[in-house]
This record gives C-alpha cells, structure tokens and sequence, in this order.
C-alpha cells in the first residue's frame, strides 16, 4: 500500500531543502512532471494550479470552460500543469460532448511521457454516492489505466485545522475513504490561502516523482500480458 505518513513527511522535506538549494542546477528531461488537473465544479482546481506553478495562470472566480497549459521551473523540477474544464456532480453521460472532448484533450496537450492526473477535491466538503459517481465516471474518460496515474489532491487545506489529514480520511464516509483506496492511498492537501509555504508545493512534486518513479519499476518487473 502506498501512503505517505508523517514521518515521510518529515524525510520528504528534508529532501526538499537539497532541491532547493541545487535550484539553479538544469532541470533533467527525466525531472519533467507533467501534471493534469481534475475536478467538479468548486473544487478549486484552478487555484490549486496556481500554486502548483507559483503564480497566477489560471482564471479564479469563473468556471474553467476549455484546457489551459503552463509550464515552469521550480525546485528542481520543470513543471508542466494543465487545468481542465470542471464537470457538473452528475453522470459522465450527462455531460455536454463538448466538455468530455477538453477533458481528452487535455491529455493530448501534455504529450507523450510520465504524467500524473490529480483529483481535485475541496477537504471539508461532503463526498456522497453522486460525487463517486462523477469521478468515477469521468476520470474513466481518460483511458482504462487513469487509476494508476491519480493521485487525490485536497483543497483547501486551511480547512484541516489541528488534525492530520489521516485523521481527517480514518473518519471519513466510506465514499471518500473509496476515492483514496482507489488512487493507491496517495493523496496530498493544499493550502492555496498560504501560497508563499513552498514547502507543501516541493512535497507534492517530490511524490508525484514517487510515484512515476514506481510506476517506471514496475513496467520493468511485470511480465507482458
């Protein structure tokens, strides 16, 4: 099981620090994260980007109607961020064709290589059945394997208060406690209220790293199907 507790935490920045440090050093080919935002209406996926990238790209305010692509380089990484329109709380079916089409291309716009969809998901909001139904629904627009590339990106981290976001997830509802089971347990909370905290940005990269790092091992060890 893949998960991130808070003693990896600890190890990730520390890490982090030398990422930092080692800033002005060329960014390798193999450093290039390219991140695709997903989401419902709300989620706050555009702010989310925004910090991601550490400036203002993406329109905040106004619903996000085609794809919109940034590229940047921070802490060692280049990184490359595609916002995504926002679907209703309903059916894939009950999407406009119009809105499932960006959805794709989106993951045209990023091209070929490693990349990483993240759920976007506003901590504190409720998660029901019609939610699941969504996500479900339309990550699977993105190909039959989105699963093993998603990673839950919580929103609006100012709203976590005192607790971790464990603690938060062991007492959540079983849809949502569905939505990190089905993402491998990876998840990552945001701040964007705290877009001068770098280290929550340098956190998320230095596991979206992780993660294609895995991903990569894996694709070496498995036998051909």
């Amino acid at each position: 099981m893949e998960c991130w507790n808070q003693n990896e935490r600890v190890a990730n920045s520390a890490a982090c620090v030398i990422h930092m440090v080692n800033n002005s050093v060329r960014c390798k080919e193999s450093e290039h994260l390219k991140i695709i935002l997903l989401g419902g209406r709300w989620a706050g996926k555009s702010s989310c980007g925004n910090t991601i990238l550490h400036k203002d790209v993406f329109s905040i305010g106004a619903q996000t109607e085609v794809c919109v692509m940034e590229t940047k380089s921070f802490a060692g990484f280049q990184v490359t961020v595609v916002d995504t329109p926002s679907w209703n709380w309903v059916s894939a079916e009950d999407s406009s064709e119009e809105l499932k089409q960006e959805l794709k291309r989106g993951l045209e716009m990023i091209g070929e290589g490693a990349h990483v969809f993240l759920m976007v998901y506003p901590l504190g909001a409720p998660f029901i059945e019609r939610h699941k139904i969504a996500v479900q629904e339309h990550l699977e627009l993105m190909g039959a394997d989105v699963w093993e590339h998603t990673m839950v990106l919580f929103s609006r981290g100012d709203w976590l208060g005192k607790g971790t976001i464990e603690q938060r997830i062991e007492g959540a509802n079983k849809e949502l406690k569905w939505l990190v089971e089905r993402c491998k347990n990876r998840y990552h909370v945001l701040n964007n209220k705290s877009r001068g905290d770098e280290f929550q940005v340098i956190e998320l990269l230095q596991k979206i790293k992780q993660m294609i790092s895995q991903k990569r091992k894996w694709s070496k060890t498995e036998p051909p199907e």
